[in-house]
């Protein structure tokens, strides 16, 4: 049975709070089953892909479906998040959702889980440390997402890539080792400090 959404009814919600509830009604006619269905089909596009990096790619969509379909089922916002307002970019995810979903049920459940994610968590679609070719992956740092493949969006998945919070990764992070990246940074806020409060 394929499970639809009036995506041009959320299209028309402004807040956080408003947001979740809608999501949650949508989300509850999905189980378990669905999800272990998604988990399955992805599993199938890895099967001649280097089984290290398919298995590193697959802990990271059980991070994005399972757990941020349990996230967003269960997500409780007080009032001041509740009345935040959503991004601008959400009329236009809501309304590709529109197009892309349609008699789709996975897909359906895909973009619920994706803008509950995006828009009410502030999250990248793809959770931290999911992995990118070139040993690269999602990051979190100091407060912001940086994303490897953000630059080139519409080869990656540009269907949530163009409405995702997270920045494109500095070249830094492409070139250096967290650690290496950490020591410089540590050696910037050094020079900051003294230049700025000390010089």
């Amino acid at each position: 049975m394929t499970r639809s959404v009036d995506w041009e009814a959320l299209c028309v919600l402004s807040r956080k709070g408003e947001l979740l509830a809608a999501l949650k009604i949508a989300g509850a006619s999905f189980t378990p089953d669905d999800l272990e269905e998604m988990l399955a089909r992805y599993a199938k596009k890895l099967a001649y892909v280097p089984k290290d990096y398919a298995d590193a790619l697959l802990d990271s969509a059980r991070v994005q479906i399972v757990d941020g379909y349990h996230r967003m089922m269960t997500a409780e916002l007080a009032d001041v998040h509740a009345n935040m307002r959503l991004f601008g970019s959400w009329k236009e995810f809501a309304r590709d959702a529109s197009v892309r979903t349609t008699g789709k049920r996975l897909a359906v459940l895909k973009y619920l889980i994706a803008a509950y994610t995006m828009y009410i968590a502030d999250s990248p679609a793809h959770p931290v440390g999911t992995p990118f070719p070139g040993g690269y992956a999602v990051e979190l740092h100091e407060g912001v997402y940086y994303c490897p493949v953000r630059a080139v969006q519409g080869e990656v998945d540009a269907t949530l890539c163009r409405f995702c919070p997270a920045v494109q990764s500095r070249e830094r992070d492409l070139v250096l080792t967290k650690e290496q990246r950490e020591f410089v940074e540590r050696g910037e806020k050094l020079d900051n400090y003294f230049f700025n409060y000390h010089g």
